[in-house]
């Protein structure tokens, strides 16, 4: 376990926003993951978890507590039979997609391109082109930070509790996820072949769609899912009807919306609405936390004006009253 002092957060995010944390310990096994815990707790201090860091925003204070890194060395990956993989929290999607690829398993090949790692894949259910993280989990350990043994606990699927980009351990942040077991289907070598290809394919599609050239935090809003919430948008634009059922898998777009809304190109300070993907906030000029901060509350409260209710955010922030 390795612990770094006064280290700037900003060199750790994909955003590139953030102050210094007090300590970073960066975690690569289960027993590192808890030392560390025990490391925080030692000194009574707040304990704040990354991953990638790929959709957090993080305050331009400083953080008085212990950021953990979860991180992955590619090498924690084992087969439990011909089609089950067990993974630790830090390895990336991206590694976890390789490895089940070289053992002929099908199932990941949607999240090619996914800045995440398996554990923050599972904390916001992650899920692009129709599909989600939850139908390929099977079980998930997790360590409660409030036991003082800091004991494990496996959670079935059911106990997850999986929702749109939402989990049980999201709503319970004391829970820890420290590995999943993930149940794949076996593939013959043209279908694995194929498999290969929708990952490359998804890859290109981001890095096409996507403003991959400045830093960010992704999808900045949920899009709308909850059908009464369609229907509300539907009412006021229903010249998207089409789209919702047949682009959208009956979802309305947030970046369709904020797009339309005339959000394209608005900056405030360093930050600004990608007219790429409107759902992505960028970085495009030393951004502070508060810009970032700004452009959200106005989205919403046009959105709110328009629609009558108000958007979910994706985005984690971290506000300042917790630094």
């Amino acid at each position: 376990m390795k612990v770094q002092e006064n280290m700037p957060l900003s060199d750790i995010v994909y955003y590139r926003i953030g102050g210094k944390a007090r300590f970073v310990v960066r975690a690569v096994t289960k027993d590192e993951l808890i030392e560390a815990i025990r490391f925080a707790k030692s000194k009574h201090l707040e304990i704040l978890i990354l991953g990638l860091g790929s959709n957090i925003l993080l305050p331009d204070e400083d953080f008085p507590g212990v950021v953990i890194v979860l991180a992955g060395n590619g090498t924690s990956f084992a087969m439990s039979n011909d089609s089950r993989i067990s993974a630790f929290v830090g390895e990336t999607m991206d590694d976890l997609i390789k490895f089940a690829f070289d053992h002929s398993l099908l199932g990941l090949e949607w999240a090619g391109g996914l800045p995440s790692t398996v554990g923050g894949a599972i904390r916001g259910n992650a899920g692009a082109f129709g599909t989600e993280i939850k139908e390929n989990v099977l079980s998930i350990e997790a360590v409660d930070t409030t036991d003082p043994q800091l004991r494990t606990k496996t959670f079935s699927l059911a106990e997850c509790r999986f929702s749109y980009r939402d989990s049980y351990f999201k709503q319970h942040p004391e829970l820890i996820i420290v590995s999943a077991l993930f149940a794949l289907q076996k593939g013959t070598k043209e279908e694995v072949s194929k498999a290969r290809e929708i990952y490359q394919k998804n890859i290109d599609y981001r890095q096409t769609h996507h403003p991959m050239e400045y830093p960010s935090c992704g999808s900045v809003f949920k899009n709308i899912t909850q059908s009464e919430e369609v229907e509300k948008i539907l009412s006021i634009w229903p010249d998207v009807r089409e789209l919702s059922h047949n682009k959208w898998h009956d979802k309305v777009s947030m970046g369709y919306i904020i797009n339309r809304l005339g959000f394209a190109g608005k900056r405030i300070g360093g930050a600004m609405v990608s007219p790429k993907h409107t759902n992505y906030i960028v970085n495009v000029d030393h951004a502070k936390a508060q810009d970032v901060r700004q452009l959200v509350e106005e989205i919403k409260s046009s959105f709110e004006q328009t629609f009558g209710f108000s958007p979910e955010p994706e985005l984690m922030i971290i506000e300042n009253n917790l630094a």
